[in-house]
């Protein structure tokens, strides 16, 4: 880990670059959450599928990646699941969610 400045002058002194990480089919990347990152964009037609698995400590509870669970889908999650998504808002519907970037492809 580094402070600000220190990421901020390695960057201007060329000692760190941002060069892209082009991942191929099959790939894993782990990374701390608090890590710059970002995806291309699909110029494609074609759907380009991912999966994100977000770990937390439950007390280090984050807003901005939270999954909001429709009361629909939680009614017919078993007790474990129930458990295991305990700190996550619970929605009447995603439909009434403002327009911002959320994780919703529910796999259970």
């Amino acid at each position: 880990m580094m402070s600000k400045e220190e990421g901020l002058h390695r960057l201007q002194s060329g000692e760190v670059t941002l060069d892209p990480i082009t991942m191929k089919l099959g790939d894993v990347m782990i990374r701390d959450v608090r890590g710059l990152h970002r995806g291309t964009p699909n110029t494609t037609s074609q759907p380009r599928p991912m999966v994100v698995l977000g770990y937390s400590r439950r007390w280090l509870f984050r807003p901005e990646v939270s999954i909001q669970i429709p009361q629909a889908a939680i009614d017919n999650l078993s007790a474990r699941a129930r458990q295991l998504l305990r700190f996550n808002p619970i929605v009447k519907s995603l439909d009434e969610l403002p327009e911002t970037e959320r994780y919703q492809s529910f796999a259970y």
